[in-house]
């Protein structure tokens, strides 16, 4: 997981990067900064589908300021993510024996996850301990 902070003299507030496992981008959030349509559309075009090593080139000249850094996920951040609030105790247990990168892609693998329940909605979403126990996130949700 690779995760990027950028800031710039020409908005406040920072622009979250973050890439999976695989290297595919996974969040672009312009939720903490003040960007205009512009600005947005801008980062859009530059920021890469795939990470590389090269990830700050993409973006030429310009006046960033460009931080990486791990990326953690905790088990508050996930549970206000699954928004399913059952067997709270249980899940904790379950979340404290992942590793950091399992934590990481549970978190993520969120995303498919509920856009495939959105597109069969004759599925109701899991028990979050059971996504947890079943390591559900290593499903392919097609």
């Amino acid at each position: 997981m690779n995760r990027y902070i950028i800031t710039s003299p020409k908005f406040t507030g920072e622009i979250h990067v973050l890439y999976g496992p695989d290297n595919k981008l996974l969040m672009l959030d312009f939720m903490n900064c003040d960007c205009n349509e512009v600005q947005i559309t801008y980062f859009k075009k530059q920021v890469p589908v795939f990470y590389t090593d090269q990830f700050a080139e993409a973006f030429g000249t310009s006046r960033l300021t460009i931080i990486q850094e791990g990326y953690r996920v905790s088990f508050d951040q996930w549970w206000s993510r699954y928004n399913v609030k059952r067997n709270k105790d249980r899940c904790i247990k379950l979340w404290e024996k992942l590793s950091e990168a399992e934590q990481v892609n549970a978190f993520a693998g969120l995303i498919t996850y509920e856009r495939f329940l959105s597109l069969n909605t004759w599925r109701t979403k899991a028990e979050p301990d059971t996504y947890l126990r079943k390591l559900m996130w290593k499903n392919e949700w097609k």
